[in-house]
């Protein structure tokens, strides 16, 4: 099923490219996202695999047309383009059962044209939260501000290195300059660290919240709001404090009748994560989040700095 945006990563080389050398049957359809005729789109054609991203996958595995339809034929449901919380995989295993043993996930950009890193199956399982091992055509370095390669266990910038990198941004000579360093290694701006082979990847660099000299990763803490039983989804970032420089703000949409309060949401967090990292400013909707083709949230949509260029109608 051929869902993820053709101009994507996922979409051109990992669906397209690959079912047409491969002489497989593409499933594709025109106009809006459509929970139901989806399903039943993949009922009747008989898919066997697609990428669920964004909030693509849990609109499915949550839609009550789901359960009136055979689906024993997906036997492979992917990830990609934001991070995904292991409550968000739970779901779709049980959505998909025939698919929870080739349940994966892949880290790429369009800047680094194919994926350098992927996890799937039952190392999936035991590391969720992993992007995965580097696969033979790539190298990966983790790297600090002056460009000095890190140690397995320590954080820093993500460079990608293979034969696939994009040659540069047209008509951009700065950009590209800034983003391809000596060697042709690719800069990609995320945030991550290697642990046992695996990579781990924290949030983009612009996404980090400095909040009274402490770092604040919001994907930790989206993942944690996600396991609420009573959460939808949830996107976290840093607003401004007078004492602090920043504080931490979510915005969570509930489940369909679900009312959390903020005290409630306060106390699962502190559950397991550090106290600085607990939100302190909250804010519950009713509306989905603001996404974009490739599923990743709209940050700047949702703290009111700039308009979605996607309009539901």
């Amino acid at each position: 099923l051929a869902t993820s945006p053709m101009f994507h990563l996922s979409g051109l080389y990992a669906t397209i490219a690959l079912q047409l050398a491969l002489g497989g049957k593409l499933v594709m359809r025109s106009g809006r996202f459509d929970e139901a005729e989806l399903i039943r789109l993949m009922a009747r054609e008989r898919v066997s695999a697609f990428a669920a991203l964004g909030s693509m996958g849990p609109r499915i595995a949550r839609h009550p047309e789901l359960a009136k339809h055979d689906l024993s034929c997906v036997e492979n449901v992917g990830f990609g383009g934001a991070p995904v919380s292991p409550a968000v995989q739970e779901l779709l295993r049980r959505a998909f059962p025939n698919a929870s043993a080739a349940q994966g996930i892949g880290y790429g950009s369009s800047e680094s044209v194919s994926a350098p890193t992927t996890i799937r199956g039952a190392e999936f399982q035991r590391h969720p939260t992993s992007a995965g091992r580097v696969i033979p055509t790539h190298e990966l370095e983790i790297r600090d501000p002056d460009g000095k390669a890190l140690p397995e266990g320590v954080e820093g910038e993500i460079h990608i290195r293979s034969a696939y990198v994009m040659l540069g941004y047209w008509g951009k000579p700065d950009a590209t300059a800034a983003t391809i360093k000596p060697g042709r290694w690719l800069a990609t701006g995320d945030i991550g660290r290697f642990e046992d082979g695996l990579l781990y990847i924290n949030s983009r660099a612009r996404d980090m919240i400095l909040r009274n000299a402490e770092n604040v990763y919001p994907v930790e803490i989206e993942y944690r709001l996600e396991q609420h039983p009573s959460v939808r989804e949830a996107t976290v970032f840093g607003v401004d404090h007078d004492d602090w420089g920043q504080a931490v703000k979510a915005v969570v949409v509930p489940e369909p009748g679900a009312s959390p309060s903020s005290a409630d949401l306060a106390r699962w967090c502190s559950e397991t994560l550090a106290a600085y990292k607990v939100p302190t400013e909250w804010e519950i909707r009713r509306d989905p989040l603001p996404r974009n083709a490739s599923g990743k949230v709209l940050k700047d949509v949702v703290r009111g700095a700039s308009r979605s260029a996607f309009v539901e109608e």
